[in-house]
């Protein structure tokens, strides 16, 4: 601490976006963020010793969590390698579920959730406020998934430990009272990217239900192209972000060279992980007849460009897509709906998103 107890700054807003943050999201990010290293700014073992230090404190900037009827955490099996996560699954209150009117013969639709974390950090307490929020204004499930992660879990464990608990929601949709015919997913950053994993998946499983909808928020769409350390080479990145937001708040590009390298390897194989569709999604060999996607992203994030090469790989393959970009914002805004007004505006964008995704089935 400073004189008169003002926080020294260590990660001020860069100059190069200074003038584009929203006001308000700048203000929340000086107060709580610029006072305080990120976890990218020390070695993954430093940063495992204390991760409180180096963690952005989003309880003091997310929505009350209203409470809900249950929040039952399940132990489930995963075999690839060997071992068990947990899924939180929440469930409304009645008067919540009148008040949604999604209920059909005593079953709800489900929305199962991946958390972000760029696949190294994170887990069933990234996401609740949105869990709850999301289930009780909706009036539907919520599945919440505590997938394993890199470096202990690298690609691609993430993505095979999700698909497993989605096909163990539909397995034990009649005991959860989940409508197997309204199961939708999505996620954050790299829960985004997961999302539009296991909608790859889905479409060319035998004996999985249509999903409804994927909701993917500011995700991971392609790793091909963020290097092993330093910044990206404008001609050969087809993601003007890279280049135009290397220096964004929260999401810096050496945030992302960090996860990078903990979840796909620095050594000669990850050439061949980045064209995996598990870690690249866009790299699909069809994107066609998937369910309908439901695309947010933030302006001042590197990962934007990428968000839209995405939703116009969607409709291109005729995979209905909607696409939204919240003006000023930095990566993780959707997080801080107890004190940004667009963040607020983004929640209540997503849970009417889900209710029309689910009424149509």
């Amino acid at each position: 601490m400073g004189s008169n107890d003002v926080p020294s700054i260590v990660n001020p807003l860069h100059p190069s976006v200074v003038d584009k943050v929203d006001p308000i999201f700048a203000e929340i990010y000086n107060r709580y963020q610029a006072p305080q290293l990120r976890a990218d700014q020390v070695p993954y073992e430093i940063y495992n010793t204390d991760r409180p230090k180096y963690t952005f404190p989003t309880n003091k900037v997310c929505a009350e969590a209203p409470e809900v009827a249950s929040d039952t955490i399940y132990k489930i099996p995963v075999s690839d390698p060997p071992g068990e996560i947990a899924v939180q699954v929440y469930v409304p209150t009645p008067d919540a579920i009148a008040s949604g009117g999604l209920e059909h013969g005593g079953l709800l639709p489900a929305y199962v959730n991946y958390h972000g974390g760029g696949f190294v950090i994170g887990g069933l307490e990234s996401d609740v406020s949105f869990c709850r929020n999301v289930c009780q204004r909706a009036g539907i499930i919520i599945v919440n998934v505590d997938y394993r992660m890199a470096p202990e879990y690298p690609h691609p464990v993430s993505a095979t430990d999700s698909w497993q608990a989605l096909k163990w929601t539909f397995e034990n949709a009649e005991k959860l009272k989940i409508d197997r015919s309204r199961v939708g997913v999505g996620g954050l950053s790299a829960g985004g990217c997961i999302a539009a994993v296991l909608a790859l998946l889905a479409r060319d499983e035998p004996g999985i239900p249509d999903l409804a909808v994927q909701l993917l928020i500011v995700p991971v769409i392609d790793a091909r192209y963020i290097p092993t350390e330093g910044s990206c080479d404008p001609a050969k990145t087809p993601y003007k972000s890279y280049i135009d937001f290397e220096f964004a708040p929260m999401l810096p590009l050496n945030r992302l060279v960090w996860f990078y390298n903990l979840w796909l390897g620095t050594d000669g194989s990850r050439e061949e992980k980045v064209k995996d569709f598990r870690a690249s999604p866009i790299v699909a060999e069809s994107h066609s007849n998937l369910a309908p996607a439901v695309i947010r992203l933030a302006e001042i994030d590197p990962l934007v460009s990428e968000g839209v090469a995405y939703h116009e790989k969607l409709t291109a393959a005729g995979t209905p897509s909607k696409l939204k970009i919240y003006k000023g914002q930095g990566h993780p805004f959707g997080h801080w709906d107890g004190a940004n007004p667009t963040a607020k505006e983004f929640i209540s964008d997503c849970i009417g998103e889900l209710k029309a995704a689910f009424a149509k089935k």
